[in-house]
């Protein structure tokens, strides 16, 4: 829920690269292109999590991705729009299914390559009230192999998300919030088989606000369907956790 409901999109990929960013008044442009194993020199090889070796910037052994953003912002609200292009074998997408995982991180073998689209938004009030804070989000991806990846494998997945946040709850700097999503999941797969691989995700927290610079924030969260199209047939299979964050500004 920290990627704005596009995990596809904004990726977690790191690693040799460069960004430009572009702003006047309320628009901004950025971009950037990160090659995953650009570290390592032999562009011929495949790449080092598939245990051989190989590596490069801008060919098919760089685990690169490439991300434009263009975005516009008022004092109130926001909304921004995001393409990226993805190679396999580059950093960890957040927020996947087992499968999605799999086929979007972890397909070289095939060369599959994925186009990932973003919208996100948000609006805020002026004042603390009943009317929270509202972030969405909405990711849409393709993914296209090379070579024959065989049946079931993923082609289209989508993401999305609903956050809601109320300030100076029973106590000023005291916040709640709300949120639900669900992560990448597969919804085409080639050779025309029907995926069944949702899963959502809630959370709920209350940031309390102890001093000027400390805040405890306990959390409930719940995963409906985790394992996505990897649960065993005939099975069930949920998770609800707690935790409790606290947090020290200097």
């Amino acid at each position: 829920m920290t990627v704005n409901g596009a995990p596809a999109a904004y990726n977690k990929n790191l690693g040799a690269g460069a960004g430009i960013w572009w702003q006047d008044q309320s628009w901004s442009i950025s971009a950037n292109y990160v090659a995953f194993q650009g570290m390592n020199g032999d562009p011929n090889g495949a790449p080092v999590n598939a245990g051989t070796g190989g590596g490069g910037i801008a060919n098919k052994s760089s685990g690169g991705s490439g991300s434009l953003q263009v975005a516009y912002q008022q004092e109130q609200w926001g909304i921004a729009a995001v393409y990226t292009y993805k190679q396999p074998e580059g950093g960890f997408i957040p927020g996947t299914t087992p499968t999605t995982h799999s086929d979007l991180d972890h397909s070289y073998g095939v060369d599959a390559l994925t186009n990932a689209f973003g919208l996100s938004a948000y609006w805020q009030p002026w004042n603390s009230g009943w009317a929270p804070s509202v972030s969405v989000g909405w990711g849409y991806n393709t993914t296209t192999y090379g070579k024959n990846p065989g049946v079931g494998r993923v082609s289209t997945s989508q993401s999305w998300m609903v956050g809601l946040q109320w300030t100076d709850v029973l106590a000023k700097g005291n916040d709640f919030g709300m949120a639900v999503a669900q992560p990448v999941f597969a919804t085409a797969l080639t050779g025309g088989s029907t995926p069944s691989d949702g899963n959502y995700v809630w959370e709920w927290w209350y940031k309390v606000q102890v001093t000027d610079n400390i805040s405890v924030t306990p959390a409930l969260f719940y995963l409906s369907r985790p394992l996505g199209q990897r649960t065993p047939a005939g099975t069930d299979f949920s998770q609800l956790g707690a935790l409790v964050k606290t947090t020290f500004r200097f």
